[in-house]
């Protein structure tokens, strides 16, 4: 199997869309009160124009970012995570939700040689050691609380990504 750093740029970003897609599956099951639903839609929104840059649509990183950061509008995406990063349960699928997701709009702006990133994004420069880090954890850190079937489609998706499709 390939290092993940040897796996195309679209194939890492579908990876992460689709650890994005079951964690966001995850969020759904547990907060079925209807509160979050907005928030959720923008998360479709923007798992949704990821696959379309990996058709090869040109996708302007700002607005999957201004999806994303939406900390001026009540139950959006930020005042979602804002809302339970604080407990315990959902750090990790928060932490994977928003990473993924930032890794989309990092990948998005490096494809437009775009020179400036958001402060809270990366500066810029994902230092490789630290992308490949954080892609090989994905799986042992989705397994904390996703379902054994989840994972092993999860692992599935990530065989496939990983094997040289290009050589």
């Amino acid at each position: 199997m390939l290092n993940i750093t040897e796996v195309g740029i679209n194939d890492r970003v579908a990876l992460c869309l689709a650890y994005t897609e079951r964690t966001l599956d995850y969020f759904r099951d547990e907060f079925k009160d209807g509160k979050y639903d907005a928030a959720f839609d923008k998360f479709d929104n923007i798992i949704k124009l990821g696959f379309d840059w990996l058709i090869g649509n040109k996708v302007d990183w700002e607005i999957i970012y201004n999806l994303c950061n939406d900390d001026e509008q009540e139950y959006g995406c930020f005042n979602f995570v804002s809302s339970h990063e604080c407990s315990d349960k959902y750090t990790i699928p928060t932490s994977i939700l928003i990473w993924t997701i930032y890794y989309l709009i990092y990948q998005c702006a490096r494809q437009s040689n775009e020179q400036y990133f958001p402060s809270d994004l990366w500066d810029g420069n994902l230092p490789e050691e630290e992308e490949k880090e954080i892609l090989e954890t994905l799986n042992a850190e989705a397994s904390k609380y996703l379902s054994s079937d989840v994972i092993e489609q999860l692992k599935l998706v990530e065989s496939i990504y990983r094997k040289n499709l290009y050589g």
